[in-house]
């Protein structure tokens, strides 16, 4: 969890992260300048990184796509039905390999926030202001 700011409670843009409340509010102070601001605690959503169907269609037909040259005359001796285990096997290794790269390059995160509730920091006012 890491603390966030923006303009309004209902912003579409929150600002972060930040890993204490007080850093937050000293950056949305340093962003939002002499008005009022929100702080929240959240996280970015997760992205679904089993991007790969249960039975590997996408690569089941790149491969026989470029490789159909190779597969004799009407398909004979090419992969006419792929065995449903391999399948499952191939799409859970790559699901595995395409995860660990998500996470390496930072695409294991969405952009979207799952915020808790917001909390309004008004401006601070100085003597003169109030006496105006």
């Amino acid at each position: 969890m890491a603390w966030y700011h923006a303009a309004a409670v209902d912003a579409e843009f929150w600002f972060g992260p930040s890993d204490t409340r007080d850093a937050a509010i000293a950056k949305g102070r340093a962003h939002h300048g002499s008005v009022r601001f929100w702080v929240a605690e959240g996280k970015p959503f997760g992205n679904d990184l089993d991007v790969f169907e249960p039975d590997a269609a996408p690569v089941v037909d790149s491969f026989d796509r470029i490789n159909e040259h190779n597969f004799g005359e009407d398909g004979e001796g090419g992969p006419l039905h792929w065995d449903e285990a391999a399948c499952a096997d191939l799409s859970r290794r790559l699901n595995v390999v395409f995860a660990q790269w998500a996470n390496e390059h930072g695409y294991q995160h969405g952009w979207q926030l799952d915020l808790g509730e917001g909390e309004e920091v008004r401006p601070v006012l100085t003597l003169a202001e109030v006496c105006r």
